[in-house]
């Protein structure tokens, strides 16, 4: 069967749009006139096809960036931006599976197995394993051995919850903070609940004093700025910046907004890249033929679905609004 990614050729195109000064971000400095450029434009236009293979390829219990294109730019452009391994990834990956084991974490098998042999359950104890059931055919379900941890696995009731997890007095003693360094793995200590998380490839875990200057931590990169609070997320002028305390790119990111052709704004707390004259309004993403229409970043915006390598648009796509559809 032809993978719908086999001799794709990828094309994707922003409409275009007018662009205004605006004031800067939190401030009254004035900011440099924005222009339309083709290389601004056809930068977007790459983060846009990024985001429609995402979405394409996501199932339902993705989180919101891997299932609605728009959130998907949103995200990309502070919290990811030219990250050549998960772009190069995503946009080499030959199919949907390939393009899951970009934006996902590696497979627990043994997690799996167990998770599809009990269909309906979300969490379990098996023995002293604490088993989480998640994703469709259980592929993204994990397995923690609390031995390891030196405890079990068990469920602790509270104002009206039962939470599962591993039990641990040796991991998580009175008085722990919530976030800890062992090595260069997290220890969190939740509500009684212990979790062990091994920094990912690149990243190392370091010690540090939240806002309130207690003790925390976190996996962060290799040489970068540390994230001390939320305050880090702030606008320089176009250059929008970024707090990611965990994940696959950790640290402080910068992104120059104008290299989109856009301009750096403050919403809900957090950086964002916007058209400076936004031409669209935030909608669930549409099919027009075999095109998908949405708006990235206050543009207007098509991809061609069958220059991906995909059947065609499909209303009904695997997350809230329509998307790309593979040949079955």
């Amino acid at each position: 069967m032809r993978s719908p990614f086999d001799g794709a050729l990828i094309v994707a195109r922003a409409l275009p749009v007018a662009f205004a000064v605006v004031s800067a971000c939190g401030g009254t400095t004035p900011r440099t006139k924005l222009s339309p450029t083709p290389e601004a434009n056809s930068l977007l236009s790459d983060v846009a096809k990024r985001c429609t293979r995402v979405i394409s390829c996501a199932d339902a219990h993705d989180a919101s960036q891997f299932r609605d294109p728009s959130t998907c730019v949103d995200w990309w452009l502070v919290n990811v931006n030219d990250e050549r391994p998960l772009a190069d990834c995503v946009m080499h990956a030959n199919d949907c599976a390939a393009v899951h084991a970009c934006t996902h974490e590696h497979e627990d098998r043994a997690a799996m197995a167990f998770c599809v042999s009990h269909p309906g359950v979300f969490s379990a104890c098996d023995g002293a394993r604490f088993i989480s059931c998640e994703g469709d055919q259980g592929q993204e379900s994990t397995l923690v051995d609390c031995a390891t941890l030196g405890g079990t696995c068990g469920q602790i009731d509270g104002s009206g919850l039962v939470v599962r997890g591993c039990i641990s007095s040796r991991a998580c003693p009175p008085g722990s903070p919530e976030r800890r360094c062992d090595g260069d793995a997290l220890i969190g200590c939740d509500n009684g609940i212990a979790s062990r998380v091994p920094c990912t490839k690149g990243t190392r875990c370091v010690a540090s004093r939240d806002e309130n200057g207690n003790p925390t931590a976190s996996c962060e990169a290799e040489g970068a700025i540390r994230c001390t609070s939320a305050s880090t997320a702030r606008c320089e002028g176009e250059v929008a910046v970024a707090c990611v305390v965990n994940g696959r790119y950790p640290g402080v990111h910068r992104t120059s907004c104008a290299d989109y052709g856009l301009t750096c704004a403050m919403r809900s707390g957090r950086t964002s890249c916007v058209s400076p004259t936004p031409a669209c309004a935030v909608a669930p993403a549409r099919c027009d033929g075999d095109d998908l229409v949405f708006c990235a970043a206050g543009q207007a915006t098509r991809v061609a679905c069958r220059s991906l390598g995909f059947l065609s648009c499909a209303a009904a796509g695997k997350g809230p609004s329509a998307a790309c559809r593979s040949i079955e």
